[in-house]
Formats: C-alpha cells, structure tokens, sequence
C-alpha cells in the first residue's frame, strides 16, 4: 500500500468533489472511477463507472468521479515504521498473550457493480479520497481497520487458540499450519472479512505471518535459559561417555598387548622351563635382534670366573 496520505478534501460548488475536477475527468491507468451525476437541483446519484486510462472534459458539471485503485492493497500489522498497526495480539490454548506480526495483502474488486455498492455502503460514508497519483486520506485506513484488519485479527484469535504458547512462538510447523488456516478463512466465502462488510469488496487476500512473541518476555528469556542449561548438560554428558568410550578402548587395547605378551613369552618357554628361564630366552632374543650378544665368553682369573673384557 502507498503510505502517502492525503487529508484534505476538495470542495467545489459547496459539493464534496472526490479524486476528479468539475470539468471532466482524467482516469490513471492503475485506477477506476465511480460516476456520481448531481444535476443543479438534483440530489447524487452513482450512475455507473468511468475504466482506467479514459479522460473527457467538458465546460461545465456537478458530477462527481471518486477514484479507486486497481493495484494490489495491504494492512500492516507488524509494528514497524511506516506500518498500519502493531502486531495482532492472540491468547493460545495455554493462556499465553501473543504479539504476531502480519501482513494481509489484497486487491479491490473494481468490477462496477461491486464497486457501486462499495463506494455508496462504505466509501462514501467514510469519506474516503484517493488522488490519481495513488495517494489517500486517513478514511481510507480508518476503512480497511474496520473491513480488513479487525475480521482477520479475529480470524486469527480463532486459529491460534488450538495451539500452546511454546509452539506459537518457535515451532515453525505450527507457525506454516497457522498461516495456511488464516489464508484459508480470509479467502472464504463466508470469511469474517464477508460478514463484517456484508459483501465480498476484496479479491487477492493472502497472508504472510512473521515471527511471533510472548507479550511477557520473560517466558521466552526463561525458555532460552532452560535450554542453554539442557545444552549444557548434553554437552557434558556427550564428553563423559566420549572419556569412557576412550578409556575402555584403551583398557582393551592393553589387554590385547598383554595377551600378546604372554603369547609371545610362551613361544619362548620350551619344556622343562621355568617362567623366569623362558622370559631371560625371551631377552636373549630381543638383545640379539637388536644387534647385542648376551653370550659373552667366559675366562678364569686367579681362581675366580670372570666374563671377557
């Protein structure tokens, strides 16, 4: 929606003159027009409408040619600067108050007889203007509150009390199922957006939910908190059994290297020998294979035995 506003009306010949000069008119392309003939002692009456893209003029009338646009229309409910409104607010199943931003986008319908009964039902007693270069007055948000945004804030509440707070606020399954519900309510024929009108003025609707918000922001401070100290302790308990799962590789890694010791010093235990005999063989080896030689020649000194120097 074009959020240029434009408040002040245009009065010509003590009549209320919407959107068009008194000498003819000049329809844009992205716009239509409703006819109100007025003679100079006739009361208005809308006699049809004037399509996009045309232009007449003329000397001298009272008519009237109220624009509407073509192009597609949104109420803002997301808080931000430049929106319509704040968030919706909604309470869930679990008696939490939620803010929920959301954008319901729209088009006028323009055929002319729904326009004519628009213009006459609701346009005309708001005093709604629009000038050709699509900008408004605060009628036209004062209407679409009334027509759009309170119905779907409505439709909304419905919805969202089938749901706990929790799974509003961080399940994005239930955020898509939400959305979808809303889209489908708002596009029915017997949407509250209908009833509330009396008609159906609005082709087009969809709805786009952002990111919703426990008015009390403790629960959701409280919610991160509980699962930071979850993490934690997932985190903690992932490290220890990592730590256990080492050292039991670890014990089992000694037990094999044990039993592959013994195996080894059995190899070396031939018959007849003691454990000790068989563990020096098993030196013996080892020295050997390392390029030693624990045979060393023996020689008697004096009366005493002695190794070879």
């Amino acid at each position: 929606m074009n959020k240029m506003k434009k408040a002040a009306l245009a009065l010509v010949g003590g009549g209320l003159v919407i959107g068009m000069s008194g000498c003819g008119y000049n329809v844009p392309s992205d716009m239509v027009a409703v006819h109100v003939k007025s003679g100079p002692n006739d009361s208005k009456q809308v006699v049809g409408c004037v399509p996009s893209a045309s232009r007449k003029h003329w000397w001298s009338t009272n008519d009237d040619y109220p624009l509407f646009p073509t192009s597609e229309r949104e109420w803002d409910a997301t808080g931000q600067t430049g929106s319509d409104s704040k968030d919706f607010t909604s309470v869930t199943k679990d008696k939490v108050v939620m803010n929920i931003p959301v954008t319901i986008r729209f088009t006028l319908k323009t055929d002319c007889d729904t326009l004519e009964k628009f213009y006459t039902s609701y346009a005309r007693r708001y005093a709604v203007h629009f000038d050709s270069d699509g900008t408004y007055n605060d009628q036209w948000e004062t209407l679409l509150r009334k027509l759009v945004a309170d119905p779907a804030d409505q439709t909304l509440d419905r919805i969202v009390q089938q749901f706990n707070w929790q799974n509003v606020w961080n399940d994005p399954k239930t955020k898509t199922d939400i959305e979808q519900q809303m889209n489908a309510a708002l596009q029915s024929d017997n949407s509250l957006m209908v009833q509330t009108a009396k008609g159906q003025y609005f082709e087009g609707i969809s709805v786009l939910i952002g990111t919703p918000a426990p008015e009390n922001s403790e629960l959701s401070a409280a919610v991160a908190s509980e699962q930071t100290n979850v993490a934690k302790s997932e985190a903690l308990q992932a490290q220890a059994k990592a730590e256990k799962a080492q050292a039991e590789a670890e014990t089992a890694v000694a037990k094999a290297n044990a039993a592959k010791q013994r195996a080894t010093l059995e190899g070396f235990q031939l018959k007849g020998m003691t454990p000790a005999q068989a563990l020096r063989a098993y030196n013996e080896n080892q020295l050997i294979a390392q390029g030693g030689n624990p045979y060393q020649p023996q020689y008697i000194v004096g009366g005493t035995l002695g190794a070879g120097q």
